[in-house]
Protein backbone atom coordinates (compact mmCIF):
# COMPACT_ATOMS: atom_id res chain seq x y z
CA UNK A 1 0.00 0.00 0.00
CA UNK A 2 2.91 2.33 0.68
CA UNK A 3 3.81 2.14 -3.03
CA UNK A 4 0.37 3.12 -4.31
CA UNK A 5 -0.02 6.51 -6.00
CA UNK A 6 -3.34 7.07 -4.24
CA UNK A 7 -2.73 6.36 -0.55
CA UNK A 8 -5.56 4.72 1.37
CA UNK A 9 -7.35 3.38 -1.72
CA UNK A 10 -7.70 -0.29 -2.33
CA UNK A 11 -5.84 -1.45 -5.49
CA UNK A 12 -9.00 -1.71 -7.69
CA UNK A 13 -10.07 1.80 -6.68
CA UNK A 14 -6.59 3.14 -7.37
CA UNK A 15 -6.64 1.62 -10.84
CA UNK A 16 -10.05 3.17 -11.53
CA UNK A 17 -8.80 6.55 -10.32
CA UNK A 18 -5.78 6.38 -12.63
CA UNK A 19 -7.96 5.41 -15.57
CA UNK A 20 -10.38 8.25 -14.83
CA UNK A 21 -7.60 10.82 -14.67
CA UNK A 22 -6.07 9.47 -17.88
CA UNK A 23 -9.39 9.76 -19.70
CA UNK A 24 -10.01 13.26 -18.36
CA UNK A 25 -6.51 14.33 -19.35
CA UNK A 26 -6.96 12.93 -22.85
CA UNK A 27 -10.30 14.72 -23.23
CA UNK A 28 -8.78 18.00 -22.10
CA UNK A 29 -5.99 17.68 -24.68
CA UNK A 30 -8.47 16.71 -27.40
CA UNK A 31 -10.63 19.73 -26.61
CA UNK A 32 -7.68 22.14 -26.78
CA UNK A 33 -8.09 24.54 -29.72
CA UNK A 34 -5.87 23.63 -32.64
CA UNK A 35 -3.10 25.84 -33.97
CA UNK A 36 -4.21 27.60 -37.14
CA UNK A 37 -2.10 27.44 -40.35
CA UNK A 38 0.79 25.73 -38.57
CA UNK A 39 1.39 28.76 -36.39
CA UNK A 40 2.08 31.20 -39.24
CA UNK A 41 1.17 34.87 -38.86
CA UNK A 42 -1.89 35.49 -41.04
CA UNK A 43 -1.45 39.28 -40.82
CA UNK A 44 2.07 39.09 -42.25
CA UNK A 45 0.76 37.92 -45.62
CA UNK A 46 -0.84 41.36 -45.95
CA UNK A 47 1.73 43.58 -44.24
CA UNK A 48 4.97 41.83 -45.21
CA UNK A 49 3.82 40.11 -48.41
CA UNK A 50 5.28 36.79 -47.32
CA UNK A 51 4.74 33.90 -44.88
CA UNK A 52 6.16 34.59 -41.41
CA UNK A 53 6.18 32.15 -38.50
CA UNK A 54 4.24 33.41 -35.49
CA UNK A 55 5.38 33.28 -31.87
CA UNK A 56 3.71 31.55 -28.93
CA UNK A 57 3.80 34.73 -26.83
CA UNK A 58 1.60 36.52 -29.38
CA UNK A 59 -1.40 34.23 -29.53
CA UNK A 60 -5.13 34.87 -29.83
CA UNK A 61 -8.14 32.54 -29.73
CA UNK A 62 -10.70 33.04 -32.51
CA UNK A 63 -13.19 30.67 -34.17
CA UNK A 64 -12.05 27.86 -31.84
CA UNK A 65 -8.54 28.12 -33.25
CA UNK A 66 -5.27 29.45 -31.84
CA UNK A 67 -3.74 32.15 -34.04
CA UNK A 68 -0.11 33.16 -33.64
CA UNK A 69 1.58 36.38 -34.73
CA UNK A 70 5.11 37.63 -35.20
CA UNK A 71 4.48 40.71 -33.06
CA UNK A 72 1.99 42.28 -30.70
CA UNK A 73 1.21 44.84 -33.42
CA UNK A 74 0.10 42.09 -35.78
CA UNK A 75 -1.94 40.43 -33.05
CA UNK A 76 -3.70 43.72 -32.29
CA UNK A 77 -4.52 44.27 -35.97
CA UNK A 78 -6.09 40.83 -36.09
CA UNK A 79 -8.07 41.35 -32.88
CA UNK A 80 -9.58 44.54 -34.32
CA UNK A 81 -10.50 43.02 -37.71
CA UNK A 82 -10.13 39.22 -37.72
CA UNK A 83 -12.32 38.77 -40.78
CA UNK A 84 -10.04 41.04 -42.78
CA UNK A 85 -6.89 39.04 -42.08
CA UNK A 86 -8.05 35.45 -41.52
CA UNK A 87 -7.63 33.10 -44.49
CA UNK A 88 -10.77 32.03 -46.30
CA UNK A 89 -12.49 28.76 -45.36
CA UNK A 90 -11.00 28.82 -41.84
CA UNK A 91 -7.55 28.25 -43.33
CA UNK A 92 -8.34 24.93 -45.02
CA UNK A 93 -7.24 24.21 -48.59
CA UNK A 94 -9.03 26.56 -50.99
CA UNK A 95 -8.83 23.94 -53.74
CA UNK A 96 -10.29 21.14 -51.63
CA UNK A 97 -13.38 23.17 -50.81
CA UNK A 98 -14.27 23.53 -54.53
CA UNK A 99 -14.87 19.86 -55.27
CA UNK A 100 -18.69 19.91 -55.12
CA UNK A 101 -19.80 16.56 -53.59
CA UNK A 102 -16.15 15.71 -52.91
CA UNK A 103 -15.55 19.05 -51.17
CA UNK A 104 -13.53 18.59 -47.99
CA UNK A 105 -11.27 20.23 -45.45
CA UNK A 106 -7.58 19.52 -45.77
CA UNK A 107 -4.30 20.79 -44.39
CA UNK A 108 -2.36 23.55 -46.11
CA UNK A 109 1.19 24.56 -46.82
CA UNK A 110 1.58 28.11 -45.41
CA UNK A 111 4.01 28.78 -48.27
CA UNK A 112 1.25 28.08 -50.85
CA UNK A 113 -0.80 31.25 -50.68
CA UNK A 114 -2.42 34.02 -52.70
CA UNK A 115 -4.29 37.23 -51.97
CA UNK A 116 -7.19 37.88 -54.35
CA UNK A 117 -9.41 40.96 -53.97
CA UNK A 118 -8.01 41.56 -50.52
CA UNK A 119 -8.70 38.01 -49.28
CA UNK A 120 -6.14 35.36 -48.29
CA UNK A 121 -6.32 31.84 -49.76
CA UNK A 122 -4.14 28.86 -48.84
CA UNK A 123 -3.77 25.52 -50.61
CA UNK A 124 -2.48 22.03 -49.84
CA UNK A 125 0.83 22.63 -51.63
CA UNK A 126 2.44 24.60 -54.45
CA UNK A 127 1.11 22.33 -57.20
CA UNK A 128 -2.50 22.84 -56.13
CA UNK A 129 -1.88 26.57 -55.79
CA UNK A 130 -0.90 26.72 -59.46
CA UNK A 131 -3.95 24.65 -60.46
CA UNK A 132 -6.13 26.95 -58.37
CA UNK A 133 -4.61 30.10 -59.88
CA UNK A 134 -5.57 29.02 -63.42
CA UNK A 135 -9.28 29.41 -62.63
CA UNK A 136 -9.18 31.28 -59.35
CA UNK A 137 -12.37 33.26 -59.94
CA UNK A 138 -14.38 30.12 -60.77
CA UNK A 139 -12.91 28.14 -57.87
CA UNK A 140 -13.65 30.94 -55.41
CA UNK A 141 -17.29 31.06 -56.50
CA UNK A 142 -17.64 27.29 -56.14
CA UNK A 143 -15.94 27.20 -52.75
CA UNK A 144 -17.98 30.13 -51.44
CA UNK A 145 -21.19 28.37 -52.54
CA UNK A 146 -20.28 25.07 -50.89
CA UNK A 147 -18.50 26.32 -47.76
CA UNK A 148 -21.58 26.46 -45.55
CA UNK A 149 -22.03 22.70 -45.96
CA UNK A 150 -18.30 21.95 -45.98
CA UNK A 151 -17.68 23.95 -42.79
CA UNK A 152 -19.63 21.39 -40.75
CA UNK A 153 -17.51 18.45 -41.90
CA UNK A 154 -15.03 16.88 -39.48
CA UNK A 155 -11.49 18.20 -39.46
CA UNK A 156 -8.86 16.26 -41.42
CA UNK A 157 -7.30 13.40 -39.46
CA UNK A 158 -3.50 13.06 -39.56
CA UNK A 159 -2.68 9.45 -40.41
CA UNK A 160 0.75 9.46 -38.75
CA UNK A 161 3.43 6.71 -38.86
CA UNK A 162 4.68 5.12 -40.99
CA UNK A 163 3.93 8.28 -43.01
CA UNK A 164 6.16 11.29 -42.50
CA UNK A 165 4.90 14.04 -40.21
CA UNK A 166 5.57 16.77 -42.75
CA UNK A 167 3.91 17.09 -45.10
CA UNK A 168 1.22 15.00 -43.37
CA UNK A 169 -0.87 12.24 -44.91
CA UNK A 170 -4.51 12.85 -44.03
CA UNK A 171 -7.93 11.22 -44.04
CA UNK A 172 -10.60 13.74 -45.01
CA UNK A 173 -14.40 13.55 -44.89
CA UNK A 174 -16.29 14.42 -48.09
CA UNK A 175 -19.64 16.12 -48.48
CA UNK A 176 -21.07 12.98 -50.11
CA UNK A 177 -20.38 10.94 -46.97
CA UNK A 178 -17.26 9.16 -48.17
CA UNK A 179 -13.61 9.82 -47.36
CA UNK A 180 -10.33 10.39 -49.15
CA UNK A 181 -6.96 9.24 -47.94
CA UNK A 182 -4.59 11.95 -49.17
CA UNK A 183 -1.08 10.51 -49.22
CA UNK A 184 1.45 13.33 -49.03
CA UNK A 185 4.42 13.30 -51.39
CA UNK A 186 6.49 10.15 -50.92
CA UNK A 187 10.12 9.83 -51.97
CA UNK A 188 12.57 6.94 -52.19
CA UNK A 189 13.57 6.63 -48.54
CA UNK A 190 13.55 3.38 -46.61
CA UNK A 191 12.36 2.96 -43.02
CA UNK A 192 15.77 4.04 -41.73
CA UNK A 193 15.66 7.26 -43.75
CA UNK A 194 18.24 6.19 -46.32
CA UNK A 195 17.89 7.12 -49.99
CA UNK A 196 17.12 4.07 -52.12
CA UNK A 197 18.18 3.67 -55.77
CA UNK A 198 20.39 6.67 -56.41
CA UNK A 199 20.35 7.27 -60.15
CA UNK A 200 17.95 4.34 -60.71
CA UNK A 201 14.41 5.39 -61.68
CA UNK A 202 12.99 1.87 -61.47
CA UNK A 203 14.33 1.29 -57.96
CA UNK A 204 13.03 4.67 -56.81
CA UNK A 205 9.55 4.05 -58.23
CA UNK A 206 9.44 0.74 -56.36
CA UNK A 207 10.50 2.33 -53.05
CA UNK A 208 8.10 5.24 -53.50
CA UNK A 209 5.38 2.70 -54.31
CA UNK A 210 6.08 0.78 -51.10
CA UNK A 211 5.92 4.01 -49.10
CA UNK A 212 2.65 5.05 -50.75
CA UNK A 213 1.24 1.58 -50.04
CA UNK A 214 2.20 1.78 -46.38
CA UNK A 215 0.47 5.16 -46.02
CA UNK A 216 -2.63 3.92 -47.84
CA UNK A 217 -2.80 0.93 -45.51
CA UNK A 218 -2.37 3.14 -42.44
CA UNK A 219 -5.30 5.23 -43.64
CA UNK A 220 -7.54 2.23 -44.31
CA UNK A 221 -7.09 2.15 -48.09
CA UNK A 222 -5.33 0.03 -50.74
CA UNK A 223 -3.90 0.70 -54.18
CA UNK A 224 -7.27 -0.41 -55.62
CA UNK A 225 -8.82 2.67 -54.00
CA UNK A 226 -6.45 5.16 -55.68
CA UNK A 227 -8.38 7.55 -57.94
CA UNK A 228 -5.51 9.75 -59.10
CA UNK A 229 -1.91 10.69 -58.40
CA UNK A 230 0.42 13.66 -58.84
CA UNK A 231 3.97 12.65 -59.71
CA UNK A 232 6.89 15.09 -59.59
CA UNK A 233 9.80 13.81 -61.68
CA UNK A 234 13.18 15.07 -62.80
CA UNK A 235 13.17 12.95 -65.98
CA UNK A 236 9.62 12.51 -67.33
CA UNK A 237 10.71 10.44 -70.35
CA UNK A 238 12.49 7.96 -68.09
CA UNK A 239 9.53 7.87 -65.72
CA UNK A 240 7.17 7.05 -68.62
CA UNK A 241 9.12 3.85 -69.38
CA UNK A 242 7.75 2.15 -66.27
CA UNK A 243 3.99 2.30 -66.89
CA UNK A 244 3.42 -1.29 -65.69
CA UNK A 245 5.37 -0.68 -62.49
CA UNK A 246 3.50 2.53 -61.83
CA UNK A 247 0.15 0.81 -62.30
CA UNK A 248 1.14 -1.89 -59.81
CA UNK A 249 1.94 0.64 -57.10
CA UNK A 250 -0.27 3.62 -57.94
CA UNK A 251 -3.29 2.10 -59.68
CA UNK A 252 -4.45 2.31 -63.32
CA UNK A 253 -4.01 5.51 -65.34
CA UNK A 254 -6.55 8.24 -64.58
CA UNK A 255 -7.35 11.39 -66.55
CA UNK A 256 -7.08 13.28 -63.26
CA UNK A 257 -3.50 12.13 -62.69
CA UNK A 258 -0.65 14.48 -63.50
CA UNK A 259 3.07 14.20 -64.09
CA UNK A 260 4.94 17.40 -63.25
CA UNK A 261 8.48 17.94 -64.51
CA UNK A 262 10.66 19.57 -61.85
CA UNK A 263 14.34 20.56 -61.92
CA UNK A 264 14.91 19.52 -58.32
CA UNK A 265 13.23 17.63 -55.47
CA UNK A 266 13.98 17.82 -51.74
CA UNK A 267 17.33 16.12 -52.33
CA UNK A 268 19.40 15.92 -55.55
CA UNK A 269 19.35 12.14 -55.10
CA UNK A 270 15.57 11.92 -55.50
CA UNK A 271 14.24 11.30 -59.01
CA UNK A 272 10.52 11.04 -58.26
CA UNK A 273 7.96 12.05 -55.64
CA UNK A 274 4.33 10.85 -55.68
CA UNK A 275 1.15 12.04 -54.02
CA UNK A 276 -1.85 9.68 -54.09
CA UNK A 277 -5.56 10.24 -53.52
CA UNK A 278 -7.69 7.23 -52.57
CA UNK A 279 -11.48 7.10 -52.15
CA UNK A 280 -12.95 4.98 -49.34
CA UNK A 281 -16.17 4.89 -47.32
Amino acid sequence: MGRASFCGLRPPAAVLAVLLMTLLGHTARSDEPKLSISGYDTVAYFTDGRPVQGKAEFEYLWHRLRWRFASSEHRDLFVKEPSRYAPQYDGYCAMGTTNDEAAHKDTVDPEAWAIVDGKLYLTHNQYWLEVWREKAEEYIKRADASWQATADLPEPVIVGPPCAASPPTTKVALRDGGHWVVVAGQVARDAAGNVVGKGDMRAQIEQVGKNVGACLNAGGATVKDVIFTVSYVKEPAEFDKYADLRQRYFGPPSPKSATVAVPQLASPDFLVQVEAFAAIQ
